[in-house]
This record gives C-alpha cells, sequence and structure tokens, in this order.
C-alpha cells in the first residue's frame, strides 16, 4: 500500500504531552515516555524523533504514542500495553516480542517485523523486508504491502496476513499458525500448503482490514503447515535435510 494514502486515515493527537526529541538521546526519550505513562498521560507525541533506534521499547500501560517522522530499528518492541504509531518509515524488528498493545507503521519498514510477538497487533501499511513474522507465537502481524524472503520462518501461533507478493520460502517451516496472502509468493518454503481462502476466513479478513484501511477485497490464499516435519522420520530425511 503507498504510504501517502495512510495519510488521510491518520488521527490527529489531542492536546496532550509532547516530547521534542530533536536534542534528547534516546535513554532521555525513553524517560520521558515513561514518566508521562506514569504521570496518566494518555497521549504523547514524540517529535523530530530523526531516525533513532530503539523508541518506546518496554513500555507498559496504555497511552497512545505517537512519533512524527522516521524511526530506526526496535520501535514498540518488548511493549506491554501501548499503541505506538510510526508517521514514517521504520527500520528491522518493528515491534519484536510485543506481549500486548500494538505498532502500527504509516509507511515502509526493514526486516524482522514482529519477530516472535506472543500477543498485540503489528500493522505495516506498505512493504517490509524478508523474515516477517518469524517465530510468531501469537498476536497478528498485517503487511499492507509485500513481503521479504523467509516470512513466517517458524511461525509456532499467530497470525500473519500479507496484502501484496511474498518473496521465496514462505511459511518455511512453520508448525502452526496462519498465513493469508492476498498476492502471490515467489515459492513457499518446506511444508508449507496452501489453498484458496473460505468463506468465513474471507470474512474475518474483511472484520480485521477494513477498519484499518487496507484493502480486503483479494484472491486470499491461506498458507498453513503440512505437519510433516512436526516429528522426526529417518523416511523423511531429505525434506527434513531441505528444511535445514
Amino acid at each position: 500500500m503507498d504510504p501517502g494514502r495512510a495519510e488521510g486515515r491518520r488521527v490527529s493527537v489531542d492536546a496532550g504531552v509532547t516530547i521534542d526529541a530533536e536534542e534528547l538521546d534516546v535513554d532521555q526519550i525513553n524517560a520521558r515516555l515513561r514518566a508521562a505513562i506514569a504521570e496518566g498521560a494518555s497521549e504523547i507525541r514524540i517529535a523530530h524523533p530523526k531516525g533513532r533506534h530503539n523508541l518506546a521499547v518496554a513500555m507498559e500501560g496504555d497511552a497512545r504514542i505517537v512519533a512524527e517522522g522516521n524511526v530506526g530499528y526496535f520501535v514498540g518492541a518488548l511493549g506491554m500495553g501501548p499503541a505506538v504509531e510510526i508517521r514514517g518509515n521504520a527500520g528491522w524488528s518493528v515491534g519484536a516480542d510485543l506481549m500486548r498493545g500494538s505498532v502500527t507503521v504509516h509507511g515502509n519498514a526493514g526486516s524482522s517485523v514482529g519477530a516472535s510477538i506472543r500477543g498485540g497487533r503489528i500493522v505495516v501499511d506498505g512493504d517490509v523486508g524478508p523474515r516477517a513474522a518469524i517465530a510468531l507465537k501469537g498476536g497478528e502481524v498485517i503487511v499492507g504491502g509485500g513481503v521479504g524472503y523467509m516470512t513466517g520462518f517458524m511461525m509456532q501461533a499467530g497470525t500473519l496476513i500479507v496484502g501484496g507478493d511474498a518473496g521465496d520460502a514462505l511459511g518455511d517451516s512453520m508448525y502452526q499458525g496462519d498465513i493469508f496472502l492476498g498476492g502471490t509468493a515467489k515459492s513457499l518454503g518446506a511444508d508449507a500448503v496452501q489453498r484458496d481462502a473460505t468463506d468465513e476466513e474471507l470474512a474475518r479478513l474483511r472484520r480485521l482490514l477494513e477498519p484499518l484501511g487496507h484493502e480486503w477485497d483479494r484472491p486470499w490464499k491461506h498458507v498453513t503447515s503440512a505437519g510433516t516435519l512436526w516429528h522426526f522420520e529417518k523416511e523423511k530425511y531429505e525434506l527434513w535435510k531441505e528444511a535445514f
């Protein structure tokens, strides 16, 4: 999805706390975020994030945190409640290890988006790099555009939705969980299988995507695990060899 299209659906931050990050380092920014949340702020705006890494990491509470610009890697990682919103692009590992809450990027993001999350939701309106949603253990990762190679590698639970195309080895060695693909995959990974989404699944996708402004009317495919790698069997050695 064109990040510019996201502009119209962004909600303005009401009067609240503003942190001007122009002259602050990451530790200072995050310390001020924690202090604002502890003081009961529900809306916190970060002005001039200037591509800094590790913003809003390991935050607790239910505040909304909005970064007005591009950010670096690990934004919103290890989150335990807040809704983090990026009005720009992001680096790699957006929302890694998220437990609760959300991270939304109104642009593109790098590799490993949503790696190892256990709960919550991560949304990227544009494209992302390789290895999105690797080792997913719960929650939802939603990508409006395309994804790179090895996306969904070793998924264990949760839902990954990709509106565009995928690179090589989609769903490689996944155990459980669901991948919905609106475009085409260059190839599926070891033990991954694909079928058309059911009417019930299409209805679920519409409920999830329509409120986000993401296109939901697509020829969705459902990618899951065939289960042949769940237990090692010497008769299937060649399949295991390919997986490794």
